[in-house]
């Protein structure tokens, strides 16, 4: 159900996204065809709400929150709310990564220890293409809480340990995992050369 809701949810932004130049043409915009979209799906997934905004250019043009926050007390949705991110980030992720490899900073389909220093043997010899197309056959797992400060990223991955997150060769099957993508923003840390939340906004 989770997936199927973060998958919902990152379609939802991206036709969101993708319709928004057209709705910029129009003089005045009329959103309840999109509240209509977001309820529906909310009541489909059986999610207590979430926030909907609409970017154009630099501002936001439009903001609301739907449902409620807290099933308990009945607490509205704020467009203001801060919500865990999750599984959205990766396909961000894979766009700098990406983006990276046409610049000619990594090649997606030679090891990455080839670009990147600081990662065990066998994660070394991985491929970035097999850390984003979760083949590389890393186990799952995510925090449920993690260290915040500016080096956590860095000394997670660094701290992997090749016997222990292995459960199948690379390039066998497919299988989800979020450390992967720890990793593919590791790489993404190192060539820049800066934190990858600030590789992430240049």
């Amino acid at each position: 159900m989770l997936k199927r809701l973060q998958f919902s949810m990152a379609t939802l932004f991206m036709l969101v996204l993708i319709a928004e130049p057209f709705l910029a043409q129009r003089p005045r915009r009329d959103y309840r065809n999109l509240e209509k979209v977001v309820l529906d799906e909310l009541k489909a997934t059986r999610t207590p709400g979430a926030v909907v905004a609409v970017v154009g250019g630099d501002r936001v043009i439009y903001a609301k929150g739907f449902g409620i926050s807290n099933v308990e007390t009945g607490a509205p949705v704020t467009p203001d709310m801060l919500f865990r991110v999750g599984s959205i980030t990766k396909m961000l992720t894979a766009t700098v990564l990406v983006s990276l490899s046409e610049e000619g900073r990594i090649t997606l389909d030679t090891p990455v220890g080839d670009a990147v220093k600081g990662l065990g043997p066998r994660l070394s010899r991985l491929t970035a293409h097999q850390l984003l197309s979760h083949s590389a056959g890393i186990i799952d797992y995510a925090h449920t809480c993690c260290a915040q400060d500016e080096s956590a990223l860095a000394t997670e991955v660094r701290a992997y340990k090749d016997a222990d997150y292995f459960f199948t060769e690379p390039g066998r099957i497919f299988s989800y995992s979020n450390p992967s993508y720890n990793i593919a923003g590791y790489i993404i840390q190192e060539l820049c050369g800066k934190l990858y939340a600030d590789a992430m906004d240049q």
